[in-house]
Formats: structure tokens, C-alpha cells, sequence
């Protein structure tokens, strides 16, 4: 199933969602899906500490929320086929202010339930800079998905509007593509999220945070970025509302929450009104900086940038 087609199921997923959905507390009568679930014992992590199989709760009920399904590997088994290669592009470039380890885990065991090998999985980020990506020690011996946190081969160039760039071949050999991104503020371009996280796909991410990251969206145009996604989940069990992206406990609010959708931009604008309405609350102006690459992945054709066009169901567990 291609991208567009999978966004046009995920968009009616709203009647399966009430139907299946314990503690559903609103939905929105239209546009793309993009799931909202809470953990409502506020355990699935304290301090540093992840409860993984809240977690895995967590990012179950997104995934089914998102596609329509109530059995997790049917919701699994409608993103990618048992035969695909699967590259997660996770967040890892800060300290404390990366994808967590059992959010990538619950992941992993979702496409599983799928059918997909584990050998058929790649886990990746362009470059470790800071040495903080975790290394999943039971993976490291060879019983897991592919770790590939030095991308270190790219395909030839390409244009993302007017930049030329690459992409690494960790998402050019995948069939699918699963975006896990993480819920904080950028000084640049406002927020970091789905559509950002791909700045870790390409050699010169510097280039694409001049224009405030208005190309940031052009990356994400680009084959097989914009054709394989297949959905994309955001780590919001907390969040950096100010002084991102790096960790500052400072500005840390802890949501015990998953996010997830079929659709970048709807799930990027999402993740801006939520961290626009922490700001308000916190007496900040509602961005860091302008957020420009989100409405122009809007006029790009890659999703919904309009909160009121934007599907919301937002959901409990524990």
C-alpha cells in the first residue's frame, strides 16, 4: 500500500477508534488521523526511568488508532508487509533529548507481530555525534535489527528544492519507512518533529536550517521519503517546551504520552499546537521561532497543516 493510499484508510479510522478505544475522550469529525495517548497512571516514565511495557501500551493503541484496526498486528500488518525492509529513523543526536530505547523496542515488536524478521529491520541516524544513542545491548549481539548510527554510504545527488543533498541508503534500500521522532522546541525552526527527524537521512542537515528550515519539507519530498512512509510516531513521554534541542531539565514537562499518525505534517502541526499551548501556559511566546517547513510540506502535497482539518483522537491507558 503506497502513502497516499494508506493516509486515505488511516483518515477513517475515527469509528474503529470509539469503538475500540478505552478512556476515548474526544475525536475530530475530519481530515487525517493523528492519535493522542496518554498514560493515565503517569508511570510510563519518572525521572529517566521507562516503564517498557507501558510503553509498549502506549504505542500499541496509537498504531490501532491510526489504522482503523483493533488487534495490533493487524494494525502492524496494514503498514508494512512481512517481506519488507524496514528502516526506523530515530532522534538521537542530543543527551537525554533522543528517542527512547523502549519506544524503538515497541516498534520492533509491533512489526514482529507483523511478520517482519528482525534481520529486515534497521534502526538508524545519520551520526552519533555525542556518543548518546542508545546501543540496545541485547540487539548488539546479533539477535536484533541492524544498528546504523553511522550512516556512512549515500546515494547520488539530489535536489530538495533548491539544495542539493543525498540520502542515506539505510532509507533508499528500505520498502518502508517508520519516523520516530521526539516532542521539543528548536531556537530555528520552532519544533523538531517528524519532518525534521529526516535531516538525519542527509549528509548536510546545516544547509537546511538556513530559511528559517523552509527545505526542511523538501527532503521529505523527495523519493522514497515521501512514497514509504508508512507512519510516524512521535516520543512524547516528555517534552522540551523552550531551549531545544538539547536536554534542560528546566524546560522538561513530562506528558506520558505517544502520538502517531500516518501523516508527517498533520503530526508536526499537532506537536507545534501542543507545545505552542505548554508556552502559553508557561508565559512564552507561542514559538521558539517561526514554523515555516510545516506549511510549506503542506503546499508540497505531504499532508494537513490546518489543526481544525486534523483528525485528533486523543485516548488513555496504562
Amino acid at each position: 500500500m503506497n502513502r497516499r493510499a494508506f493516509i486515505a484508510q488511516a483518515g477513517s479510522a475515527t469509528a474503529a477508534a470509539l469503538l475500540a478505544g478505552e478512556g476515548l475522550a474526544r475525536a475530530a469529525p475530519k481530515g487525517p488521523t493523528v492519535a493522542v495517548v496518554r498514560d493515565k497512571t503517569g508511570k510510563a516514565i519518572q525521572d529517566h526511568q521507562v516503564d517498557a511495557a507501558i510503553v509498549q501500551r502506549l504505542v500499541d493503541r496509537a498504531v490501532m488508532i491510526v489504522t482503523g484496526k483493533d488487534d495490533v498486528a493487524k494494525a502492524w500488518a496494514s503498514c508494512v508487509g512481512p517481506k519488507d525492509k524496514v528502516a526506523i529513523k530515530i532522534n538521537g543526536l542530543f543527551p537525554r533529548a533522543s528517542t527512547h530505547p523502549e519506544v524503538v523496542c515497541a516498534v520492533v515488536n509491533g512489526l514482529q507481530k507483523a511478520g517482519v524478521e528482525l534481520r529486515n529491520i534497521t534502526v538508524y541516524d545519520r551520526n552519533d555525534f555525542y556518543n548518546t544513542i542508545p546501543r540496545f545491548p541485547a540487539w548488539d549481539e546479533g539477535s536484533g535489527p541492524r544498528l546504523d548510527f553511522r550512516i556512512s554510504s549515500f546515494e547520488g545527488k539530489v535536489n530538495a528544492g533548491p539544495l542539493g543533498t543525498q540520502l542515506g541508503k539505510a532509507a533508499t534500500e528500505a520498502d518502508a519507512l517508520i519516523n520516530l521522532s521526539i516532542m521539543k522546541t528548536h531556537w530555528l525552526t520552532g519544533v523538531t518533529g517528524a519532518l525534521k527527524n529526516h535531516l538525519g537521512t542527509i549528509p548536510n542537515p546545516r544547509d537546511f536550517h538556513k530559511d528559517g528550515g523552509r527545505h526542511i519539507a523538501d527532503v521529505n519530498a523527495l523519493e522514497p521519503i515521501r512514497a514509504n512512509t508508512r507512519i510516524c510516531i512521535c516520543d512524547a513521554l516528555y517534552g522540551l517546551y523552550h531551549g531545544g534541542p538539547p536536554y534542560s531539565p528546566r524546560f522538561r514537562w513530562d506528558l506520558q504520552s505517544i502520538l502517531a499518525s500516518a501523516d508527517p505534517v498533520a503530526l508536526d502541526a499537532t506537536v507545534a499546537e501542543i507545545v505552542k499551548a505548554k508556552r502559553l501556559q508557561e508565559g512564552l511566546s507561542p514559538y521558539h521561532a517561526a514554523i515555516v517547513h510545516i506549511e510549506r510540506a503542506a503546499e508540497l502535497g505531504l499532508g494537513v497543516a490546518d489543526p481544525k482539518a486534523i483528525n485528533r483522537v486523543e485516548a488513555e491507558t496504562g
